[in-house]
């Protein structure tokens, strides 16, 4: 087997699945963030975002609102899946259709309706899920 083909093909499954994605120099200009302001984010999962193979962190457009700040509901939901995974593992939750929310994806669910009954019933299944991971 092809190491390097496999992990191009899983890059491009998880681009397909997850992305598209901004790079760090897009965020900072896009969120207008001072220097060192993202680095902080990351590290407090302020902000949706994985790495790729060589360490470059990306950032599925998705999370980012009309008003150029990342959607407060996919965060906290961001926020309970990193409790009990890894950032692939936690963007992929998020973009893969579920069944008990209707067939859509966390992401699209929340962007059809931010209400706060779906928020808290995504981040309960969230909840649930990375509580299963952490045992």
């Amino acid at each position: 087997m092809n190491d390097a083909a496999d992990a191009e093909d899983a890059e491009s499954v998880l681009d397909d699945v997850v992305g598209p994605f901004y790079d760090a120099e897009g965020v900072v200009r896009y969120l207008a963030l001072c220097e060192g302001e993202l680095a902080e984010r990351i590290a407090t999962n302020g902000v949706i975002w994985a790495a790729l193979a060589n360490g470059t962190p990306v950032f599925p457009a998705w999370q980012f609102d009309d008003d150029e700040r990342v959607r407060s509901g996919l965060l906290r939901v961001w926020q309970t899946l990193r409790r009990g995974a890894d950032p692939w593992t936690a963007a992929l939750w998020m973009c893969v259709p579920a069944p008990d929310l209707g067939g859509l994806t966390a992401a699209g669910y929340l962007a059809e309706d931010a209400s706060d009954v779906r928020l808290e019933y995504v981040t309960m299944l969230a909840d649930l899920d990375s509580e299963r991971w952490l045992q």
